[in-house]
């Protein structure tokens, strides 16, 4: 190559400038003969890559909060941002100038949708990065709720606990009431005894003996309840041990198993959560999903809104060019599948033909053999009419119209 005679004034696609392009769903040998359109499908392949790369870091978060696995998180990343990225491309290949824009706008309707579901689902995990914080403490208080509910719901499961508890406080009640009346009636034996009484008489009389069968009574009555209630308080506490150790040990798992639950769905929940109750958190959240369903947007109404270029002629006429190839083929198919369905009609045609004068030939045959055979069947006939005729001359005298329906008798076919 002389490159003397190259201009260097003429712009080329090389390196990164190349790569972008053809992020853009140009077609590079159809490019690189429009250099006005440079820039335009250079700065729409920047957006689309880089929206990749957006779509890479949001699904990386987005994994990482499912799995906890950086090295899993960073593959579904990768793999989701290729996903996101091609599927952009073709959207934005899959557009082209017609220099109708309704009917253009029309076609990329459906196009503009789906970049708009794909601008949802890559700022939502963005947004959870971003709030991450703010999130954190909500979850915490979602789990305190859901762990005090949780708490309220295992309480009734265990109802057991609080009876026996009220059976315990009521056991324990009838042995305190005993016991006070039975300290009661010591304080007025006492009192009985050193004459303190409103008797005030010192000694132990009829009124002390009185008090005393009456202690006495009482006293009986609380050694026996003690010695009946506190054999069943001590096994209530046995149980109750027991159940409060099994609730214990449900509510501590239960509180993990709610702390552990962080994971993209409830990270959402929370988010949702803290958008109701701080305004700014939700129309910051408004405003990132703004920003990308522009950007995932902005390329398709770029090519809406710009002018039909030389890239776009170029590529009408090599579809133009395409297509009539194509339709010449077909044309071609048709014809020469026509003179075959010709040729096979005139074949079919000479072996009706064939089959025909077999036919007419065998058809031909056959009446000359019938014709023969009853020739020969009316000679033989006509021999053995002639003896009998000579056997019997002198007794039978045939008329003329006899012989005649006799003779159509004998060459009447079998």
């Amino acid at each position: 190559m002389d490159f003397k005679s190259i201009d260097p004034m003429v712009p080329t696609l090389k390196g990164s400038y190349r790569f972008f392009c053809w992020c853009s769903g140009a077609r590079l040998y159809l490019l690189k003969r429009c250099p006005t359109d440079f820039n335009v499908f250079f700065g729409i392949g920047m957006i689309v890559f880089l929206t990749g790369v957006m779509a890479t870091l949001s699904g990386s978060y987005a994994f990482f909060t499912i799995f906890q696995n950086p090295y899993l998180a960073m593959g579904f990343g990768l793999f989701w941002g290729t996903l996101i990225f091609f599927f952009d491309w073709y959207l934005v290949s899959s557009l082209k100038k017609e220099n109708k824009f309704i009917k253009e706008l029309i076609t990329a309707s459906p196009r503009i949708i789906l970049a708009v579901f794909l601008a949802v689902v890559i700022s939502r995990p963005l947004e959870l990065k971003l709030f991450e914080s703010e999130i954190n403490g909500q979850l915490e208080t979602m789990s305190q709720e859901k762990y005090n509910k949780y708490k309220e719901v295992v309480g009734v499961s265990f109802i057991e606990v609080e009876q026996l508890q009220n059976q315990n406080k009521e056991f324990q009640r009838t042995i305190d009431e005993l016991l006070t009346q039975r300290n009661m009636l010591f304080e007025l034996l006492v009192e009985e005894a050193e004459g303190r009484s409103p008797i005030a008489k010192t000694g132990k009389g009829s009124v002390y003996r009185e008090k005393k069968a009456e202690y006495d009574r009482v006293n009986k009555i609380y050694e026996e309840e003690k010695a009946r209630l506190y054999p069943l308080i001590d096994a209530n506490n046995r149980r109750l041990s027991q159940l409060k150790s099994e609730r214990d040990q449900q509510l501590v798992s239960g509180n993990q198993t709610l702390r552990s639950a962080i994971g993209f769905l409830a990270r959402l929940e929370a988010y949702g959560q803290l958008g109701e109750q701080n305004k700014g958190i939700r129309y910051t959240g408004w405003f990132i999903l703004f920003m990308f369903i522009c950007i995932e947007t902005g390329p398709m109404f770029v090519k809406l809104i710009s002018k039909r270029g030389a890239y776009d002629e170029l590529l009408s006429l090599e579809e133009a060019k395409v297509i009539s190839q194509s339709r010449q083929e077909l044309t071609q198919i048709s014809e020469k599948t026509h003179r075959l369905n010709t040729v096979e009609k005139m074949k079919s045609q000479a072996r009706l033909d064939e089959e025909l004068e077999y036919s007419k030939d065998f058809a031909r045959l056959l009446v000359e053999a019938q014709a023969e055979v009853g020739r020969e069947h009316i000679k033989r006939w006509k021999e053995r009419e002639l003896r009998k005729i000579d056997e019997s001359l002198e007794d039978f005298q045939p008329t003329i119209e006899e012989l005649i329906e006799e003779a159509k008798a004998y060459m009447k076919p079998n």
